[in-house]
């Protein structure tokens, strides 16, 4: 695998070029799996439109939507990606509360689990994309960072998130989801069902989703970790016990039934699969809210 790492505009999390070469033979590959975040996902393929599959099922089958530029909206389920013989292309995270000043709209506009970047965009991103495409694989995450920049720009004027929301995602995340939702909303101000309608009306999912979802990606990014550090795809020192009560989970088994909603698999399947990529990929500096 190669990645290339750019300077991501005001709102982005991060932004990569990134070429890998499939593993093993193509029928027992498994699928990659675009797991739910705190980022909105945005994805410039420039090798071959990328495949996304809402289902295990509709993987297997090879079916599912084809994009050139993939947006992905903020989700609480995976999306079921094909790894082919070779894959090229710029991911960049960002975001949701970004999402009025670099695509217009908020993130809860964005409501299928995908969608083609120039439905979104506008005739603009068909442009961007050649450029991108057709460019050295050093210059694509530079030139998509531009691109965005731009759009930033025609944003300029669009209101922002309101307060209450921004002050939430704050508290929550520095919490890793584990703060009552009950004190967040006496903190910002407003009553937990208020703030529950403004943070849908904003993301597209109420504050005690948010909160769940914080937590599974707290624990996930832990995961990550120990597996980055691992000299196997079984990590030493691993207890999925102690890493389910460091994030607030019953148990384990609390654990993987949050990897099940989120992930569709269990964390043990989901460090199999996705062992050697953990590997290859540089860890992810996280990022604050950008309002």
């Amino acid at each position: 695998m190669s990645v290339r790492e750019a300077t991501p505009p005001p709102g982005v999390r991060r932004l990569i070029s990134y070429a890998v070469e499939g593993i093993g033979p193509r029928p027992q590959r498994p699928p990659h799996r675009g797991l739910p975040s705190s980022t909105l996902t945005l994805v410039v393929a420039t090798d071959a439109p990328l495949l996304c599959s809402y289902s295990f099922a509709d993987w297997a089958r090879r079916e599912g939507v084809r994009h050139d530029f993939c947006l992905g909206g903020f989700h609480t389920r995976p999306v079921y990606l094909q790894r082919p013989d070779r894959e090229e292309g710029v991911p960049v995270a960002v975001h949701p509360l970004a999402a009025r000043r670099l695509f217009g709209m908020p993130a809860s506009a964005l409501s299928e689990l995908t969608h083609e970047g120039e439905d979104v965009l506008g005739s603009r991103v068909r442009a961007l994309h050649s450029r991108v495409a057709s460019a050295p694989a050093r210059d694509r995450a530079d030139l998509v960072a531009a691109g965005l920049a731009s759009a930033a720009d025609r944003y300029e004027r669009v209101p922002g998130p309101r307060r209450e929301v921004v002050g939430a995602w704050r508290l929550l995340e520095a919490s890793g989801g584990r703060m009552r939702v009950s004190r967040v909303a006496s903190e910002v101000g407003v009553t937990p069902r208020h703030l529950s309608t403004l943070c849908r009306a904003e993301l597209g999912v109420g504050t005690k989703a948010l909160a769940d979802l914080l937590r599974f990606e707290a624990a996930h990014s832990a995961l990550r970790e120990a597996v980055r550090r691992a000299s196997g795809p079984r990590p030493d020192g691993l207890r999925l016990a102690d890493l389910a009560h460091d994030h607030g989970y019953a148990d384990h088994v609390h654990l993987d039934a949050a990897y099940r909603r989120y992930a569709g698999t269990t964390p043990t399947n989901w460090i199999a699969e996705e062992f050697r990529n953990i590997q290859a990929w540089p860890p992810d500096p996280g990022g604050d809210s950008p309002a």
